[in-house]
């Protein structure tokens, strides 16, 4: 799989996010990818993984990369929406692990939808759920106060991690930075069309169910995010 690996300043995403309601990251229940405690290794000063870690040891790092983020599941949304903040993780997770020097490293892997609800609140339809085989998903790393970043995307089929991405953390900070989920991309569109459609395949966007005043089922996609930093090993 290619990396498809954007650097782009979002000018657009400026006025959207000041007409957007704060993103309250509702979580699903998935028992494959729920939330965790990070567990640290306990010898410093070598190069051997912490206790079930998969991945890539790297000088001075004694603890495995990042994979506690509950999964993440969307509906659809505008343009330059923020989908899911880092800022509004559940409080058993640490602010502190996006604190990083030199090294920020993503991945995403997509999962299938639950019926629960979307980072945005909308209830997820359970009809719909297998409707999203792959996604297009792009994140921003930026500092705290400015609202603009780095941005990346991904793409990854159902349940498979996609290519590594690689942020240079913006300078000038020694506070943790946030990442945001700004753009998501499905093949809903492109499976009712019969996956040969040139508006919609491979990727459009999540179809939404307008009727009821916005409080009916809807399509929603999943993914999983992970991530290493300076004092982490790295993404297999």
């Amino acid at each position: 799989m290619k990396t498809n690996l954007t650097i782009i300043l979002l000018v657009a995403l400026v006025g959207c996010n000041s007409k957007q309601p704060a993103v309250t990251n509702t979580y699903i229940t998935n028992p494959i990818t729920s939330a965790t405690t990070l567990t640290n290794g306990t010898t410093t000063g070598t190069n051997t993984a912490p206790s079930g870690c998969d991945g890539i040891a790297r000088t001075n790092a004694t603890q495995c990369y990042y994979k506690n983020i509950p999964t993440v599941q969307v509906s659809g949304g505008l343009p330059g929406q923020v989908y899911w903040s880092s800022l509004n993780l559940p409080a058993a997770i640490s602010q502190n692990q996006f604190a990083t020097d030199a090294t920020f490293n993503v991945r995403i892997i997509a999962r299938r939808a639950d019926q629960l609800l979307s980072a945005s609140g909308r209830t997820c339809s359970s009809f719909t759920a297998n409707n999203s085989k792959k996604l297009k998903v792009q994140l921003m790393l930026r500092k705290q106060g400015v609202g603009l970043g780095e941005a990346i995307t991904l793409t990854s089929d159902l349940d498979t991690p996609s290519a590594v991405a690689h942020f240079t953390p913006p300078a000038g900070t020694t506070q943790p930075y946030i990442l945001e989920v700004v753009s998501v991309l499905a093949d809903i569109r492109c499976n009712w069309a019969g996956g040969s459609s040139s508006l919609y395949c491979p990727y459009s966007d999540i179809p939404i169910n307008t009727y009821n005043h916005n409080t009916a089922p809807t399509d929603c996609v999943a993914f999983d995010i992970q991530y290493s930093t300076d004092n982490t090993y790295d993404l297999p």
